[in-house]
């Protein structure tokens, strides 16, 4: 062949072929430049010296700064150099010039039997199908050429795809009665849609689901001491401007040294509250946070907790004494949960520690300094506490130096989309399972619930309802899977009139103790009897749940 004289404009491609003794013998484009063809053949030259590997893109240097790359293909009598101005260079290009068995993968990808591919062009016409996919629809070859997508494909969006834009990434498809994982991608060109490539992977969603579980472990495993390192209110779920209100009085009072009392009714979730404060406080040090529910123990056991104990104090404790939980705060934060149930015999001896800033153990003679930051909290209604002379109003004035409030589900159901999605990748996280999606009316039936169990009780149903969800979806159908009066009450647990009455002195309404005795019954149920388990899965202790049994 004849060279090509014509010298053309730079930055342009360029091939050059030289004969075995390395001179040109036939030049086209850019290769054309006399100084960019002398430029390549010294730089295949160095390479033939000091190469050791099978790498096959050259860099080019010219005179004025210009830089080209050139893939090269070589055999015994001649080679050939594909030149691009590194302006221009892509990855395509260099992928190529790269791997010596490009062509194998691309080969590969094209006919892989395990993920098929569609192509689409800028009308959303198909331009490709893969021949696995071809097989799979019982197509002829070539035959799904220019025809609509939708046509051929059972629920295919790759023409949607086309017109919006959007990536749609591992969404599930189901074809002929088969069920697959899909990715549709639209392909763009100078930022514009020019077509959309659809990818099939033929294998059942559970592989990938399994594979889901092993990321979600894994993230699981990092996560609670990412979180513990955040120090933010990320656990108060919500928008709502009852939330946004709390957060503000949450950052108020975090750095300051006073005392905090939380108000709220069962469920609200005080000890997050008490939590976010804590973590505020002590954003830059590991000061420790120490939490004690005070209805959960009898007086004898809860003052050896609270004060600590030195050794021989009592028959059954430690021989070498114990610390109590006040102690254990020094240079942190003391949360006493359910503060309006403490008895009184031991509210007398909390405010003569709150007074003293002194601690002294059972069975000790002396008392010692503590330094740490008092949080409370309760559902009762504490002016009918202190009127019914069961809680000291000296106390109360103690622990109230600020006083939270929390409000109830009922007044911010608007944070209802915002906690069901919070629960549901909780949920699934804990578990190693994949998050399904969520159906639109399953938000405006939640909305519609009373909750007089609050976020715990969201919390509850939600989880339950995952336990018999199909993974692909959560529809209402998973919540209604009793009647009302079934849902509200186990099997075993007599009727709701048959309930002895209680006192009607906290934040929830009366019946709320019940529904609370019913769903300690039906969790220790579903644990076949397991009372620890059962305590596990309502977020309650097991001297707690003993105590709703035994009300």
């Amino acid at each position: 062949m004849s060279s090509i004289t014509t010298r053309q404009q730079p930055h342009m491609l360029g091939v050059l072929v030289l004969n075995h003794a390395m001179q040109p013998i036939w030049r086209h484009g850019a290769a054309c430049d006399d100084d960019l063809c002398e430029a390549a053949v010294k730089a295949l030259a160095a390479e033939a010296k000091y190469a050791d590997t099978d790498q096959t893109l050259l860099e080019v240097s010219l005179p004025g700064g210009r830089q080209y790359l050139a893939a090269v293909v070589q055999d015994a009598s001649s080679t050939l150099m594909l030149l691009r101005s590194a302006d221009d260079a892509d990855p395509l290009f260099s992928f190529i010039a790269t791997v010596p068995f490009a062509a194998e993968i691309f080969r590969y990808i094209i006919s892989n039997p395990y993920q098929a591919m569609t192509v689409a062009d800028s009308k959303g016409k198909l331009r490709f199908i893969s021949e696995v996919h071809e097989r799979f629809l019982g197509l002829e070859p070539g035959s799904g050429a220019g025809r609509n997508p939708a046509d051929i494909i059972p629920n295919s969006r790759l023409a949607e795809v086309v017109r919006s834009g959007k990536a749609e990434i591992a969404q599930l498809q189901t074809m002929h009665g088969v069920t697959r994982v899909v990715n549709r991608l639209p392909i763009h060109r100078h930022g514009k849609v020019i077509g959309a490539i659809g990818q099939v992977l033929f294998k059942e969603p559970e592989e990938v689901f399994r594979l889901h579980r092993t990321v979600a472990q894994q993230r699981a495993k990092n996560e609670p001491a990412a979180q513990a390192t955040t120090g933010d209110l990320l656990p108060l779920i919500g928008r709502s401007a009852p939330m946004q209100r709390l957060r503000r009085e949450i950052e108020t009072v975090a750095h300051l040294d006073i005392p905090v009392l939380i108000l709220g009714e069962s469920g609200t979730g005080k000890e997050l509250v008490a939590q976010a404060i804590h973590n505020k406080a002590h954003l830059e040090d590991d000061s420790p946070l120490i939490s004690l529910n005070l209805a959960a123990l009898p007086a004898t056991l809860l003052e050896a907790e609270l004060f600590g104990y030195e050794p021989g104090a009592f028959t059954g404790g430690s021989r070498k004494g114990q610390r109590g939980r006040i102690e254990q705060a020094e240079g942190g934060t003391l949360f006493l949960d359910e503060v309006g149930d403490i008895p009184l015999e031991m509210q007398v001896k909390l405010l003569r520690v709150l007074e003293d800033r002194q601690v002294q153990r059972l069975g000790g003679g002396t008392g010692q300094r503590v330094n740490f930051r008092l949080i409370t909290a309760t559902n009762r209604r504490m002016q009918q506490q202190i009127d019914a002379e069961r809680f000291r109003l000296d106390l109360y004035y103690r622990i109230s130096g600020v006083v939270l409030h929390i409000p109830a589900l009922r007044h911010r159901r608007e944070d209802i989309p915002e906690l069901l999605n919070h629960f549901v990748l909780s949920f699934c996280r804990r578990n190693n399972m994949p998050a399904p999606s969520i159906n639109n009316e399953v938000v405006r039936y939640l909305a519609s619930q009373d909750w007089p169990g609050n976020v715990r009780q969201l919390r509850q149903r939600i989880e339950e309802a995952l336990v018999f969800c199909d993974l692909r979806e959560l529809h209402v159908s998973n919540f209604e899977r009793y009647s009302d009066d079934d849902a509200a009450r186990p099997f075993n647990s007599p009727p709701q009139n048959t309930q002895p009455k209680h006192e009607q002195d906290s934040l929830n309404p009366g019946s709320l103790k019940d529904l609370e005795y019913q769903a300690v019954l039906q969790a220790v149920a579903q644990c076949d009897g397991n009372k620890k388990r059962a305590a596990e899965q309502l977020g309650i202790s097991r001297s707690h749940l003993y105590k709703i049994l035994t009300r």
